[in-house]
């Protein structure tokens, strides 16, 4: 087996793949990494008439339902098949590719309860983000989020309950900061937001729409009150700080927060002032 694409991924084979299709527009000839695709798959492969489309359309299914074998099976048999002119048009193709790759992208970027990004989506738009404003000579704040009593929603009101709950920090976060900010569930009750910032009151502004966020969405319902404690980190572009620093900053801040119980305004969310 060719090492080099069995050491990624599936979604990110299949990344690479479709780049290979859209390379091989410009330059005709053998499609790279395709036999190391083709040589991978569990089940011989089989002469087909199906058109890019269905094989692209049951590449999606296979892809959705993390059915591996299938996957691979269709899609070297897509990067086989020629595109016939008479059938479809070679554009066509590469918009089912490209949706089959937006899929696969979300599914692995992307959290499936809140929508948010997830862990490894936050690290990566978040470092692009990073490099954007270090360019800029720009600040950014990095606000790490976790819902407070999140086990003892789930062991006293289900797991319903405790999703619920999940979901509307991520409705609250959405509220609160742009669309251009970055907003992720890193992991059970742990969120995170990366914003931009340029006044020197913007931290401060932030939580203080966050805590009247979350004091009207309790006002709004009946069922479990959300109460949040949030850790902030500043970056400097003169510092270089990577992403996964700021996390470990902002962590640490919010669990010093969570412990010593630290009110500001509103009892529902834990945090000192930015200053």
């Amino acid at each position: 087996m060719d090492t080099t694409m069995g050491a990624f991924p599936l979604g990110v084979r299949v990344y690479l793949a479709i780049l290979s299709v859209g390379n091989n527009k410009a330059r005709p000839g053998r499609i790279p990494h395709m036999d190391a695709i083709a040589n991978v798959s569990a089940a011989p492969q089989r002469a087909t008439n199906a058109s890019s489309i269905e094989i692209a359309s049951q590449l999606s299914a296979a892809a959705i339902d993390a059915d591996e074998r299938i996957a691979k099976q269709m899609l070297a048999t897509l990067l086989r098949s020629q595109p016939r002119r008479s059938d479809e048009r070679f554009q066509s193709q590469l918009g089912v590719l490209e949706h089959v790759f937006l899929t696969l992208r979300s599914m692995a970027l992307a959290d499936d309860l809140t929508n948010l990004y997830n862990r490894r989506g936050f690290l990566r738009a978040g470092t692009r983000l990073l490099n954007a404003v270090s360019r800029d000579k720009r600040g950014a704040q990095l606000f790490y989020i976790d819902v407070d009593g999140l086990k003892s929603i789930n062991d006293s009101a289900g797991h319903a309950a405790g999703d619920s709950i999940l979901t509307r920090t991520a409705q609250v976060l959405r509220g609160v900061f742009r669309d251009s900010d970055i907003l992720g569930r890193l992991g059970g009750d742990e969120f995170a937001a990366l914003a931009p910032v340029t006044h020197p009151d913007a931290c401060d502004l932030i939580l203080q729409r966050l805590q009247d966020a979350v004091a009207a969405d309790n006002l709004s319902r009946v069922e479990s009150t959300l109460s949040l404690s949030v850790g902030f980190a500043q970056f400097d572009p003169g510092k270089h700080s990577s992403i996964s620093d700021l996390l470990r900053q902002a962590d640490m801040a919010m669990y010093q927060n969570k412990l010593a119980g630290l009110l500001q305004l509103n009892p529902n969310v834990r945090s000192k002032s930015c200053g």
